[in-house]
C-alpha cells in the first residue's frame, strides 16, 4: 500500500526547493550561515501490526511492547513533504540500522549535493551527511546543549510529520 503512493507523493526536491529549505532552516535555527547544508530531517517510527507475525514474530516486538514495523521518514522541515523513506524493517530494528535502507544512505551522492546533509535525533550516527543531536554525556556540555536545543526547535517539524502520518 505504501509503495502504491510513492510516485504520487514522494520525490527528490529540485535544487531551488533545496535552497528554500536551507533558507528556512537557517532562519529558524539561529546560527545564521553556520549550518547551511542541512535541508532534510530523518526520524523513525513504529507502524503497529494487528498481531504477531507468524514468521520470526519476536523480531517485530517493539520497545512499546507491541508488534510493528520500523519506518524511516525523510521530510522537508518547512512543509513536511516526504522526500525519502524506507519501510519493512522489524519493529525491533534500531533507527540507525533502518536508516541504511533509505535512498540518502544507499545513494548519498545522488541524494545530496556538495556539502548537503540531513538532521536527525540522537539515535543516528554522525557522518558528513548526517548531523544528529548529541548523546549523553556530550549532550550535557553547555555548548552542545545550546546546539541541541536549536536543532530540537527545527526537528519538532519531523515529529509533526510523523503525527500527520499516524493521524
Amino acid at each position: 500500500a505504501i509503495e502504491a503512493l510513492h510516485d504520487a507523493f514522494v520525490c527528490l526536491p529540485t535544487a531551488a526547493e533545496k535552497e528554500r529549505e536551507k533558507c528556512w532552516v537557517d532562519e529558524h535555527l539561529g546560527f545564521k550561515g553556520t549550518w547551511w547544508g542541512g535541508w532534510v530531517m530523518y526520524d523513525g517510527t513504529i507502524v503497529p501490526l494487528y498481531a504477531k507475525p507468524a514468521v520470526n514474530g519476536e523480531a517485530y516486538f517493539t520497545h512499546k511492547s507491541n508488534y510493528g514495523l520500523n519506518a524511516q521518514i525523510g521530510n522537508l522541515p518547512s512543509n513536511l513533504c516526504i522526500v525519502d523513506y524506507s519501510h519493512g524493517m522489524t519493529g525491533s530494528a534500531h533507527d540507525a540500522w533502518a536508516f541504511e535502507h533509505t535512498a540518502a544512505a544507499k545513494y548519498p551522492d545522488w541524494f545530496f549535493q556538495g556539502e548537503e546533509f540531513a538532521w536527525a535525533d540522537s539515535a543516528y550516527g554522525i557522518s558528513p551527511r548526517m548531523i544528529p543531536v548529541h548523546k549523553k554525556p556530550a549532550a550535557l556540555l553547555p555548548e552542545n546543549a545550546a546546539f541541541d536545543y536549536a536543532i530540537a526547535n527545527i526537528r519538532v517539524r519531523s515529529e509533526h510529520c510523523m503525527g500527520a502520518l499516524k493521524g
